[in-house]
């Protein structure tokens, strides 16, 4: 197994001998962290929840779910044991980018490691990859942008958002080339089922020894060794087709994940609260660059002028709508889900 960074190759053992150049970058350094921690034998690795299902929150992941997870994964995807390459271009601090590192450990892949961008400016010229994780941004960018690179992978796992059906069509452009949407969370050691948008699957199949089941609201339920056999609820709308397959529907709670971004409208309705002497809301429509993007609706007429600045920019709302009248519930709350309608269909 070698581990190719920016400056420099380097073998496992070279690596946990610390014979490393002084000039790394960070994501390097992250990089190199997990593959000592691992290689130590460490039980457990700390991490950050996404917050899909809530505020981002601390949790540890013992190193048999890590394993389990990457073993999972690579039997599914290789069952021929053939992968040898592997590039690194997301984030290694969460979930999907600590399992990209921990896939290549237990199936002694070489490691390539590119900063976390779009632009794939340092994407190393003849090289094949085998297996890498992009989130839906980073394939748009070179489905649009730079197609020829697609032709340097093989299996590409998406996650973090829902990749736009616009860019599932285009997929059938490169047909030696396999992608796939992923269903899980950090949870779960990232993904627990796999869906081939290269083939055109409109459903999920679960990996390992998943077992699924729903609550009341059709919210998927979810247990196996990669949960110590814990149920985990979610607030996933399913159908499940078989004991190993499921449709995703949608989200029950109203999180948006605008290009991987996790917005949570009650935090961003606080912030904006100063602003807006009108009945407001957020919500997420579908965006075909970001799979959802924030937008604000406001019962006025008139046009209020908005001051963003102190949002983050990627949680910004990217649209505002302004309408005479919003749908209430009967107990007088305003019915999101309705009023969101009348800007769908006016």
């Amino acid at each position: 197994m070698l581990i190719h960074l920016e400056k420099q190759k380097l073998t496992l053992g070279q690596l946990i001998s610390r014979n490393i150049n002084e000039n790394i970058s960070e994501d390097e350094k992250k990089v190199i962290k997990v593959i000592t921690t691992w290689q130590d034998n460490t039980p457990y690795f700390d991490l950050t929840t996404s917050g899909s299902t809530g505020q981002p929150s601390a949790i540890q992941l013992y190193r048999e779910q890590l394993m389990y997870s990457a073993q999972s994964s690579l039997s599914f995807l290789d069952p021929s044991n053939s992968f040898s390459s592997s590039l690194l271009c997301i984030n290694p601090d969460f979930i999907g980018g600590l399992m990209v590192i921990i896939r290549s450990l237990i199936q002694e892949m070489d490691l390539t490691v590119i900063p976390a961008s779009s632009s794939f400016k340092q994407l190393p010229k003849g090289i094949t990859f085998d297996l890498t994780s992009m989130v839906p941004l980073q394939l748009q960018s070179l489905i649009d942008q730079q197609p020829d690179k697609l032709n340097q992978f093989k299996t590409i796992l998406i996650g973090g958002a829902p990749l736009s059906a616009n860019y599932i069509n285009k997929l059938a452009k490169f047909p030696y080339l396999n992608v796939y949407q992923t269903y899980g969370m950090t949870e779960t050691a990232s993904h627990i089922a796999l869906k081939n948008l290269s083939k055109r699957e409109t459903s999920y199949h679960t990996l390992g020894d998943v077992q699924m089941a729903v609550d009341d609201r059709q919210c998927l339920r979810l247990k196996g060794t990669i949960t110590n056999n814990q149920w985990i609820q979610t607030n996933d709308v399913v159908n499940i087709i078989s004991d190993s397959a499921f449709e995703w529907l949608g989200r029950a709670d109203f999180t948006i994940n605008s290009g991987g971004i996790k917005i949570h409208p009650e935090i961003l309705e606080e912030q904006l609260s100063s602003q807006i002497k009108f009945p407001f809301f957020v919500a997420g429509i579908e965006d075909d660059t970001l799979g959802e993007k924030a937008i604000l609706l406001i019962e006025t007429e008139n046009e209020v002028i908005m001051d963003f600045s102190l949002i983050d920019r990627y949680k910004r709302p990217k649209e505002i709508h302004y309408l005479n009248q919003f749908r209430y519930t009967q107990s007088g709350k305003i019915n999101r889900k309705e009023t969101l309608e009348l800007i769908k269909h006016p």
